[in-house]
């Protein structure tokens, strides 16, 4: 193969091939921009901070500008961003994104290094850095923070590496469609990666484990000098290739113990996150269930038998009082009955005969048009519909099918499966938000059972989502006072509940927050004590309300050119500092370059994701001969 034709040194990603019109031209290669990437994780109970730093350096003999679409976790807030050329610190500042691209711009006339980070799309960002001379080396630091879910009782942190290829639909010319269509793949990795993890938890900490990577780690039996017990973890050798989510469970003694933590800002506002894992266990109700199955060419490989496995797994367990059908969708879709059927001996063993056949031979992602003929479909007397969604979600147009599922949850709960190690993790969990369900992922050589008996479990059981909070709060000073998400969202057993709240300077808060719901049998009523140490000084809270907030309102509006929505959003971004959609980091370093020559953009490329890479090589290959290579010159 062509991979195995290289010399050690390309195939190591020191050096990455141009794509090319000629597909009978010699090979040309260049070297890879980005040298290496370090991550930096604290995780503090149910958040945790990653500090990305990203290693530079300019190979070639002109000045070049790097471009480089990277993934983070979609609920994450990015806090933070500078770099360091040369020696010299370059602070950045948040800016409109007109704004902000007018300062790159202009920097790169000057003949001046700049960075500018903005957002491609809820879980992709793009990192420019531009005027790198001649041997130059840059290193960019970039931070952001996430809340963790809790997974079988144990605290989950994923952080997305690379960027698998999206498929775009022919007639999606949004924006958004064009710069995902435009990222780079390569079967080898762009840098070679390193981790260094604290955990710092207030119980006991048993184990810490990994569903991706091999870990060395250290637990600490007794806590430090603050209460906290202590642990850490690194890659078990010094790198790793960045070709899959790193998963790493953590677990301790009392992850779903309620808790509730309040922030006094510097201008007096208090922000509060409220933290329960409900436990309860209500009757199966009789419901229709409809399996959306993701039978695309991204399937290809592992994550198709593992779809197969769930898939088989659901059918095999759903209860006899129940209706079922299964849709397979691609470039096309197909189902297996024309409305569905009772769960019978019959009815199984069609759909045995279906799950026999199946593989990933349907095409492209066209995930909305079978989602809307199913939402659209006439609903069952007295069997609520519950949707199980299973893929890699690996398209471009994400946001409107979130949009779609937001549109249908009257009649439609939505539960969503994440299959393979790199999947699109905004639409995965984007849409069981939106569908009032819960969302799950799994991988290769991971146990599924467990998880997927408890995912068809909760789909059976009645929604328990008329929940209010009582904050106790007393009353305020200003005007501010608004919860995020703006409506609480159900409940589940098993699964974290985190809401956010914020109040303008004058709030006085009472002892407890209670949580309510009406469940079948009764109400529910779950109280939280606000401890005396419950309040703290800084702005980490506050963030990630403004990030919940910017997600409720980008979720919720359907509508993407509503100018007051734009408006909130651009001020919350301006206000706590954020990239948006609408905001941008840049930073530009005073020191003119007396560099002669050309710029040429190089764009990092992402790795493949490890499922399935080997049967869309050649495809993905084919691709990127066609589509030439993609550079813009600017003279100095």
């Amino acid at each position: 193969s062509l991979l195995q034709e290289m010399p050690d040194i390309q195939r190591a990603g020191l050096l990455a091939p141009l794509p090319r019109q000629n597909v009978y031209a010699e090979q040309q290669y260049v070297p890879v921009p980005l040298t290496g990437v370090q991550l930096r994780v604290q995780v503090v109970n149910f958040v945790a901070q990653v500090e990305v730093i990203q290693e530079y350096q300019n190979k070639e003999e002109n000045p070049i500008e790097v471009t480089y679409f990277f993934p983070i976790e979609e609920e994450a807030a990015i806090t933070e961003c500078s770099a360091e050329l040369e020696g010299r610190t370059v602070v950045s500042k948040i800016s409109e994104k007109a704004e902000a691209k007018k300062i790159y711009d202009d920097a790169i006339k000057s003949n001046k290094t700049a960075f500018l980070l903005e957002e491609a799309k809820a879980d992709i960002f793009q990192l420019h850095v531009g005027n790198l001379s001649p041997g130059a080396k840059c290193k960019v630091k970039i931070i952001y923070i996430m809340e963790l879910p809790i997974e079988d009782g144990k605290t989950k942190l994923t952080i997305p590496t690379t960027v698998a290829p999206r498929y775009t639909p022919a007639e999606n010319d949004s924006k958004v469609a064009i710069e995902i269509a435009s990222i780079e793949h390569d079967f080898m990795t762009p840098a070679a990666m390193n981790l260094q993890m604290d955990i710092l938890m207030k119980t006991k900490i048993f184990s810490i484990t990994s569903l991706s990577h091999t870990l060395v780690s250290t637990v600490q039996e007794n806590p430090n000098n603050e209460g906290l017990f202590h642990a850490s973890s690194t890659f078990d050798g010094p790198t790793t290739e960045m070709d899959r989510d790193i998963i790493i469970i953590v677990d301790t003694e009392e992850p779903i113990e309620p808790k509730i933590i309040l922030e006094r800002g510097e201008d007096g506002s208090v922000a509060a996150l409220v933290s329960i894992v409900p436990q309860f266990d209500l009757r199966k109700q009789p419901s229709e269930v409809i399996f959306l199955i993701d039978c695309s060419g991204s399937m290809m490989g592992d994550s198709i038998q593992l779809a197969r496995d769930a898939l088989h797994l659901f059918v095999h367990s759903l209860p006899v009082d129940c209706f079922f059908n299964i849709f397979l969708f691609g470039s096309t879709f197909t189902s297996l009955f024309p409305e569905s059927k009772p769960f019978n001996d019959e009815t199984l063993e069609m759909a045995e005969q279906l799950m026999a056949t199946l593989d990933a031979d349907l095409g492209g992602t066209q995930i909305y048009q079978p989602l809307q003929t199913i939402f659209e479909s006439k609903s069952l007397v007295g069997k609520p519909r519950q949707v199980f969604v299973i893929t890699d979600g690996q398209v471009s147009n994400s946001q409107e099918c979130v949009h779609l599922v937001e549109k249908h949850n009257q009649r439609n709960r939505v539960f969503t499966l994440g299959i393979g190690s790199c999947a699109d993790r905004h639409l995965v969990k984007g849409m069981a938000r939106a569908g009032m369900g819960v969302a799950s992922f799994t991988t290769l050589g991971e146990k599924i059972a467990g998880k997927l008996l408890k995912q068809l479990k909760q789909s059976l059981q009645p929604c328990v989502h008329d929940v209010q909070i009582d904050w106790g709060e007393g009353t305020t000073g200003g005007a501010i006072d608004c919860q995020a998400p703006l409506k609480t969202p159900p409940l589940y057993d098993g699964t974290r509940m985190l809401v956010y709240k914020l109040w303008d300077k004058g709030v006085t808060m009472g002892e407890k927050v209670t949580i309510t719901a009406e469940k079948p049998g009764g109400q529910m009523r779950v109280e939280v004590d606000i401890e005396a140490d419950s309040c703290i000084k800084g702005d980490l809270i506050h963030k990630m309300f403004a990030r919940k907030m910017i997600q409720d309102l980008e979720e919720k509006c359907v509508n993407s050119d509503n100018k007051e929505i734009k408006s909130l959003i651009t001020d919350f971004g301006l206000k706590y500092g954020l990239v948006t959609k609408y905001t941008c980091f840049v930073g530009v370093d005073e020191e003119s370059s007396n560099e002669a020559g050309t710029m040429v953009t190089r764009q990092v490329r992402n790795m493949v994701g490890m499922d399935g890479s080997r049967g869309r090589e050649r495809r993905i290959r084919s691709r990127s001969r066609d589509r030439g290579t993609r550079r813009r010159s600017r003279s100095r």
